[in-house]
Order: structure tokens, then C-alpha cells, then sequence
């Protein structure tokens, strides 16, 4: 009897199994999702989580946080102390041509002007680009701090909050007003002919110069919330346009809300409501209100970004630029070089951001750093407290010479060092670690680790500060 359905094994040779065709799909069939069995390696199949682990599969379900995109654009950005030397070098080696107009020939000529200095020029510099960048320095916002930690009342801790965000929205005030005055030209670009005139007219009357009196602020922010917004919203609602101009509009509304906020008089207030509180009071005392204008006009801050003309001639440059004023084959390049100084401003950026361009006894130099105060890793001292450990990468272009990359661990004696320097100098590597060596000595400093490499490779920022891949785990913001 025929052993139809093969109950027994068969003798070899008789199956007839070489006409049999197999069903592909019933091999490996990876559109149906198998049970899970933690018991057992179970084959590939369907389910999300096995094909987020190929490579070739794009996860249909997009669940980045803001600090994700924070961390990819910080991967792609640009080098701004490599790029933008060239780019100037180039801007400043060429005659006015066509497409760049000369008024940014004449700002680029000016920049290299001011940043034209000997070496021991160089130290003072760098001091004032550190003081700029922190607003709040001083004894006044030490005791701030200080009282933020120390008290357990959360309004208190509110109405700090407040009022430091009323005393930054009036410190910036002046670039709030060229920012509101930037998106007011860009609605009266895509307005009809006589709309147009009409709120260019009520738009003469703002005062956009910095250091406007609390008077003229005031007439500015009449001028902008009785006209010009209510007549932008109606010119909205009658043509229906809402594209670019109403978004524009909208930026234009939010910044005024922060130019309401800055008023000198809301300041006031926010700081005399503070002054109800008997833990301030333990730490003020009998504090005049009215002298908190002379106290925020004098801090440290705002005394060295008066003197920090160079990086605001720098910014006009790329504003300028980044409007086609060098040229439109630069546009590309002078936004990158703007959203990398945006980026290190962001508020996850948790170091302490630099720029350092100098010209030296002729060659041009360009520094870009990134300083971490307070990093982890420093040895317990024999009182018990911890040692302050400073953490930095420095990148720098120098002139004939190429792109050098420094990395450091500084602690309160030693230093641990990694240099990486351009092909022309890769042969003196030996002689480059005895002099580094030899001034960190002079500075009181004791050399632990001095390499070199090659700054062929670029160190990443995110290799030499590893916080900022474990700061996702903290900030999970997403929109």
C-alpha cells in the first residue's frame, strides 16, 4: 500500500522530491508577526522591534524630543573657526564684484581693523568674551542664587523667575525693536502698493536707536499696539492671506509682548513685589527699589559687552551676509556659520561658548572653544572637599599654518593635554610637546599628559564632552 501521507521515514530515492516547488513565502514568512517565546532564539518576523534593528528599515513612528534634534544638529554643524576665516580671507582679498555690494566690503575691512593686535592683547580679549557671556554675574545675582536654593516658599521662587525675565527682555531691548523692525519690512514686502505706504507711515515713527529713554520706549509700544498691529491684523482678516506675512505678523506680536515685558516700570514693580518678602529682606535689608538701575546698568556683564565691539561687528557681517550682501553664493555659507552661533547659544547648551578672532602682527587667526567649569572626574582633597575640574576643546585656525584642535582636562595643579596639528606640522610634534610642557610650567601648572594627533580627523563635540548623549536621558521635551 501507497505510504500516502508519509507516516513512516521512506526508503531513499523514491520520494520524488526534485519536481516539488517550495513556496517562498511560506519559508520564512516575515510578514506575519511570530509568537514571542523568551524561552528560545525565534526566527525574524514582522514586529516593530525587530525591524527597528535592520539597517535598511526607517522607523515609520518618529518619537525624537527636541533634545535629539538639539544633539543631529549639532553633529552636522559646521566648524565656524575653520570656515569662516576663509570665507573672510576670501570676501577681503577680492575686489568688489558683482552681486556684493560694498557696503559689506567695508564692514569686513572694519572687523579686520578692529581685531588687529599684539599677543598681550590676546589674554584681555578672551577675558572679556568669557564676562559677556554670562548675563548673570555679580554679587546681586549671587544673592539670588543663593536664596533661590535656601528658600522652600515657591512663589518666592516664581517672582525671582519673573523678575529676571522682565530685566532680560529690558536688557535686550534694543534688539528686540531691530527685530520687530526686520519682520515690519518683511510684511511690507508682501503687502498691496497702498497698504503698504500706509503702514510704512505709522512705521517712520519708531525709535529703533539703542538706548532709547523709557519715554520713547513707551511712545514705540503705543505706536505698535494701537497702529501697526491692529491695522496688520485687519490688512489679514480683508485679504485672507495667511501665508508667510500672518506668521510674520505673529513673530512680530510675540516680540512685542517681550517689549511690553521690558518696560522699565514693569521691572520696577516685579523687583518691589519682591521686596514684600521676608526672606529677600533678610538679604537686602532696607533696599532703596530705585537703585536697581544703577545696580543692573554696572554688573560685569553689561560692562564688558559695551567693550565687546568686535563680536557685534562680527554679527553685523553675518547678518549682512546671510542677506546676499556678499554676494549670493555666500548666502549658503553665511547662514551655516549663523545657526552654528545660534545653536551654541541654545538653552541645552550646558558650556560656556567662545569666539576668539585675532589678528597677530599680521596673521589671522581665528579660536572657537567650548569650556565646561564644572566637569566631572576631579579627586577628593585631604579635607574632604572635591577638586574643581575644567574640561575644554579649543578649536583654531591659524593663517600658512591650517586647523589645529586642543582638547584639556585642567585640574587645580595638573593638566592633561591632546593636540591635534595640520600635515606642516605633524614633523614637529616632539618639539611642539616639549614647549607645552615647558609653559604649563611657567603657569604653575604640572603637565601630567601632553599627545599630539592629527587634525586631519576633527574632534567631534560631542566625543569630548559625553554629558551632552547623557543629558537625554534628563530632557525629554518634545512639541
Amino acid at each position: 500500500m501507497a505510504n500516502i501521507l508519509k507516516v513512516t521515514t521512506p526508503a531513499t530515492g523514491y520520494e520524488n522530491t526534485a519536481n516539488v516547488r517550495s513556496n517562498p513565502e511560506m519559508q520564512n514568512p516575515a510578514h506575519i508577526q511570530g509568537p514571542v517565546n523568551p524561552g528560545k532564539v525565534v526566527r525574524p518576523d514582522a514586529r516593530s522591534d525587530a525591524a527597528a534593528q535592520q539597517g535598511g528599515e526607517a522607523l515609520k513612528f518618529k518619537f525624537e524630543t527636541n533634545y535629539d534634534n538639539f544633539i543631529r544638529q549639532l553633529q552636522k554643524m559646521p566648524s565656524i573657526a575653520e570656515e569662516l576665516p576663509k570665507l573672510l580671507s576670501e570676501l577681503s582679498s577680492t575686489t568688489i564684484q558683482s552681486g556684493m555690494q560694498g557696503g559689506i566690503a567695508q564692514e569686513i575691512a572694519r572687523f579686520l581693523g578692529m581685531i588687529d593686535m599684539g599677543p598681550e592683547m590676546l589674554q584681555g580679549m578672551l577675558q572679556n568674551q568669557g564676562t559677556a557671556a554670562v548675563r548673570y554675574t555679580g554679587a546681586f545675582f549671587g544673592l539670588l542664587r543663593k536664596l533661590m536654593s535656601e528658600t522652600k516658599s515657591v512663589e518666592l521662587r516664581t517672582n525671582i523667575l519673573n523678575f529676571l525675565k522682565k530685566y532680560t527682555d529690558m536688557a535686550e531691548s534694543g534688539s528686540i525693536m531691530e527685530d520687530i523692525q526686520r519682520d515690519l519690512k518683511e510684511v511690507l514686502q508682501r503687502m498691496f502698493p497702498r497698504q503698504r505706504e500706509e503702514a510704512a507711515q505709522m512705521g517712520q515713527k519708531l525709535i529703533s536707536r539703542e538706548g532709547a529713554s523709557p519715554d520713547q520706549q513707551a511712545e514705540n509700544l503705543k505706536t505698535l499696539k494701537s497702529e501697526i498691529l491692529p491695522y496688520l491684523n485687519e490688512y489679514i482678516s480683508k485679504t485672507h492671506d495667511r501665508g508667510i506675512l500672518r506668521d510674520t505678523v505673529a513673530h512680530m506680536a510675540d516680540l512685542i509682548g517681550r517689549y511690553e515685558n521690558g518696560q522699565e516700570q514693569s521691572v520696577l514693580q516685579a523687583f518691589q513685589k519682591l521686596l514684600d518678602y521676608q526672606g529677600f529682606q533678610k538679604l537686602f535689608g532696607d533696599f532703596d527699589a530705585n537703585r536697581i538701575f544703577q545696580i543692573l546698568a554696572n554688573t560685569d556683564f553689561e560692562k564688558a559687552s559695551l567693550q565687546n565691539r568686535e563680536m557685534n561687528q562680527l554679527a553685523q557681517i553675518l547678518i549682512r551676509g546671510a542677506a546676499g550682501e556678499a554676494g549670493t553664493e555666500n548666502v549658503q555659507a553665511f547662514r551655516q556659520l549663523m545657526e552654528a552661533i545660534v545653536l551654541n547659544e541654545s538653552v541645552y547648551m550646558p558650556l560656556l561658548h567662545l569666539l576668539l578672532p585675532a589678528s597677530v602682527d599680521g596673521t589671522l587667526m581665528f579660536s572657537e572653544m567650548w569650556v565646561d567649569p564644572d566637569a566631572e572626574g576631579g579627586g577628593e582633597k585631604e579635607d574632604g572637599s572635591q577638586e574643581r575640574m575644567i574640561k575644554g576643546l579649543v578649536k583654531f585656525d591659524i593663517q600658512d599654518l591650517g586647523f589645529f584642535d586642543l582638547f584639556f582636562l585642567c585640574g587645580e595643579e595638573q593638566v592633561s593635554m591632546q593636540i591635534n596639528l595640520p600635515p606642516a606640522l605633524e614633523k614637529d610634534a616632539g618639539k611642539i610637546q616639549t614647549d607645552i610642557r615647558r609653559i604649563l610650567e611657567e603657569h604653575s601648572l604640572r603637565p601630567e599628559e601632553v599627545v599630539t594627533g592629527s587634525s586631519a580627523s576633527s574632534i567631534p563635540l560631542t566625543e569630548a564632552f559625553p554629558k551632552l548623549r547623557e543629558r537625554k536621558n534628563s530632557i525629554n521635551v518634545s512639541i
